[in-house]
């Protein structure tokens, strides 16, 4: 089956619709292929090759939108689909209005990003991939003593969305990952650190970088001890600061801002964060690995700045929820819910280490941990679990742990004293999150000096 056997189901979903008494209905199929490979002890562990297709329709009756989603195609998917939403209409009980839309000057949405290098990706060559990284990284260290996970994955899938208001929209995509985690052992005291990459083209894999990745994830912990309790000036690493800050990120969205769970209700267009902070929405973003031309719902994406020097621009909104406030939405309704896309934290001009001489004595924090538990994502306090290294007379100095970072989201936004040059892109389950590392003033800290 290939896509466009697919197709004939949404259409048959939209053909029958009226006659079961829907007033308007949306079919949006998937097509994913992937591969993977798992790597152990120096064999293959697990290899996983599959094709899946999905279908999810949604209907509005009698001013409730039923949906029903399946992964099972047959002559019965199209009457399972349709009993499926007519019956979650009966029992749903939403007093906001939810919407089909089509742009009348945009009712032909086509956008194919398919880099051509799929084919590329097959087990023999993801095989001795893999068993190369993992060799590379024993290597790296006699205290290294295994890699306790190594996968490599890509995937290939494409989209195809019709409703009865006339869009046809259709969206295609490919990419690689691979994450990689070891284990280290010096004097019974046991680390561990890892890495991964995610690109279009698997020749492009830069092992010798990858390898350094590793080594200063990993090797560089040993020594690590704990430091006086009491405020610091800190800087968030990169990787470090988009982990705290997707914690909080909910608080970005219209739902949570309509449903009272965030603070930044009524809050556009105010100061919320120090002026020197800017993070922006930019779907279609030329460093970015996969482009987003449409959302979900239909509705064209575009650039926006959820937080421009400090101020509180917009929050992201889907169709629903911006019908409640009386305007359009921001292009961000995903899978009957919010998402954010490719999110850029505009860089400064000074690299990490111009950072850490800015800073003078402190702490570089790059790695925080209990992100559920140490979090509460509507007041915005938090206590976590952290490593990283101290700073001292503007250099790098010995690693840092069993200590616990205190504070609270929206404070340290607005403490925010300097941004890094030293850009990542952390892959997210949609689009990724561009950042640089960030000092922020007056941290608690909590430890204790052996």
């Amino acid at each position: 089956m290939n896509l466009d056997d697919i197709k004939k189901y949404t259409e048959e979903l939209i053909d029958q619709s009226s006659s079961r008494g829907f007033e308007d209905s949306a079919a949006y199929c998937t097509d994913n292929i992937s591969v993977s490979v798992d790597i152990l002890n120096g064999e293959v562990s697990s290899y996983e090759n599959s094709h899946e297709y999905g279908i999810t329709f949604k209907a509005l009756k009698d001013g409730q939108m039923g949906t029903c989603t399946t992964n099972i195609l047959n002559e019965d998917t199209v009457r399972y689909l349709l009993d499926g939403a007519r019956e979650n209409c009966e029992v749903l009980d939403d007093e906001d209005p939810d919407f089909i839309y089509c742009d009348p000057d945009n009712k032909e949405l086509f956008y194919s990003q398919l880099s051509g290098n799929y084919g590329k990706n097959t087990y023999e060559k993801f095989k001795d991939l893999g068993l190369k990284i993992e060799k590379a990284i024993l290597d790296l260290d006699p205290r290294v003593k295994a890699v306790d996970y190594l996968s490599i994955s890509a995937v290939k899938s494409a989209s195809y969305m019709i409703n009865t208001k006339g869009l046809s929209a259709y969206t295609d995509e490919d990419g690689i990952a691979i994450y990689a985690g070891a284990r280290a052992e010096e004097n019974g005291v046991v680390k561990s650190g890892g890495h991964y990459w995610i690109g279009l083209d698997i020749d492009k894999f830069d092992l010798e970088d990858f390898k350094s990745h590793v080594y200063e994830n990993l090797i560089t912990k040993f020594g690590a001890s704990s430091v006086k309790s009491g405020n610091y000036n800190v800087i968030f690493k990169n990787e470090a600061f988009v982990s705290l800050f997707k914690a909080f990120f909910g608080n970005f969205s219209s739902f949570s801002i309509q449903k009272g769970l965030s603070l930044l209700a009524g809050k556009e267009n105010t100061k919320i964060a120090s002026e020197i902070f800017t993070l922006k929405e930019l779907p279609m973003y030329e460093k970015a690995l996969t482009k987003f031309p449409f959302d979900t719902e239909g509705v064209l994406t575009y650039d926006k700045a959820i937080v421009e020097n400090g101020i509180f621009k917009t929050a992201l909104y889907n169709l629903k929820t911006a019908n409640k406030e009386n305007r359009k939405s921001t292009g961000n309704g995903f899978g009957g819910g919010i998402g954010l896309t490719n999110a850029v934290v505009t860089p400064g001009d000074k690299d990490l280490s111009g950072l850490m001489e800015d800073v003078g004595d402190g702490l570089l924090i790059t790695d925080v941990s209990g992100l559920h538990a140490g979090v509460n994502p509507i007041s915005g306090d938090f206590s976590l679990l952290s490593e990283g290294f101290v700073i001292k007379a503007g250099k790098r100095g010995r690693p840092v742990e069993q200590i616990t970072i205190s504070g609270n989201f929206y404070d340290l936004l607005k403490n925010i004293t300097a941004v890094g040059s030293d850009v990542v892109n952390v892959p997210g389950s949609r689009g990724e999150f561009f950042c640089p590392s960030i000092t922020v003033k007056d941290m608690s800290i909590a430890g204790e000096e052996k």
